[in-house]
């Protein structure tokens, strides 16, 4: 899934990219295009649990993957033509340390543990997005002018997550060879939101606050590369999907402040928030053939800091 989902999101951004190239066309009727570039820290956590075929119980297996520490790297793109701006994100991140805990239960409710791992987390994200905005004038005093601006765009955001450095908890085995197994997710949908910032003129400073609304459809592959052999031996690579419909929220805070006439220095805090609905999850065994059971429920949730800078050509 990985290298598909990597085509995806090359593809997305090469369209943004000609999208927001016709600046190179229209300059004369654009009052501002602006390229930003940022690097961040950014700590994820995901997670999700299925129940047993037959509902009881309704959780039999829980996935966490937690304390995802991630260096990240973002570029933005952005025409304004009076007042309608259209914009693009392209980000990618790795992840350079996280913890994963892998239980089983044999009772309704997370009771009954049998058998729990605590492993190594690793891999990398991405996100894209494309949107278009119209900005209103919201007011002004003295030196401070307001403006708010309705939005609306398309997104994409994967985690490709790893398991390795085995240990197992319960029963009290500890550690064990040969983990690497994966979990590659991606959330893809449109998404609604505004734009609220004020400028103070004088001291060339922008403080601006983002809000969006995103549905999704959610999608994910797994392998699990140590369940080859016995009667629970699964498929290789892909050893089962997840399917489910979401939502979710994200928020932003931004500071602009002026270096020069072209140059900017950038910073913001990033938050999201995601879940889906009960859907779809789907074991491949070894022998052929397919089970199907619920997926409960998957849960995202992302912060992130970022510093940059940003060059403007007009105003």
């Amino acid at each position: 899934m990985k290298s598909k989902a990597i085509s995806k999101i090359a593809l997305f951004w090469r369209v943004t990219a000609l999208v927001l190239s016709v600046h190179s066309t229209v300059a004369m009727a654009a009052t501002e295009f602006a390229v930003s570039a940022q690097a961040g820290y950014r700590q994820d956590s995901l997670d999700w649990n299925i129940a047993d075929v037959d509902g009881n119980p309704n959780v039999l297996s829980e996935l966490t993957w937690s304390d995802l520490r991630i260096f990240q790297a973002q570029l933005d793109l952005a025409v304004t033509i009076k007042q309608l701006t259209l914009f693009g994100k392209l980000g990618y991140g790795d992840i350079v340390d996280g913890k994963n805990q892998d239980s089983d239960y044999d009772a309704n409710n997370r009771q009954l543990e049998f058998s729990r791992s605590n492993n190594q987390a690793g891999g990398d994200v991405a996100d894209a997005s494309l949107g278009i905005g119209y900005i209103f004038k919201a007011g002004r005093t003295g030196s401070f002018h307001r403006y708010i601006m309705p939005m609306a765009g398309y997104s994409i955001h994967q985690q490709n997550l790893t398991m390795t450095d085995g240990f197992q908890t319960i029963p009290a085995f500890g550690s064990f060879d040969g983990l690497n197994s994966s979990y590659d997710t991606q959330w893809n949908g449109p998404w609604i939101g505004f734009s609220f910032w004020s400028t103070d003129t004088v001291r060339d400073l922008t403080i601006a606050i983002d809000f969006a609304y995103h549905q999704a459809d959610y999608h994910a592959e797994a392998t699990w590369n140590l369940r080859t052999t016995g009667p629970l031996a699964l498929a290789q690579p892909k050893s089962f999907e997840h399917w489910a419909n979401g939502q979710g929220v994200s928020l932003s805070f931004k500071s602009d402040y002026g270096l020069s006439k072209r140059w900017d220095f950038i910073m913001g805090l990033d938050y999201r928030l995601w879940k889906t609905d009960p859907g779809l999850d789907r074991v491949y065994p070894a022998t052929g053939g397919s089970l199907e059971t619920r997926l409960n429920q998957v849960n995202w949730q992302s912060v992130a800091l970022n510093v940059g800078v940003r060059w403007t050509l007009g105003h």
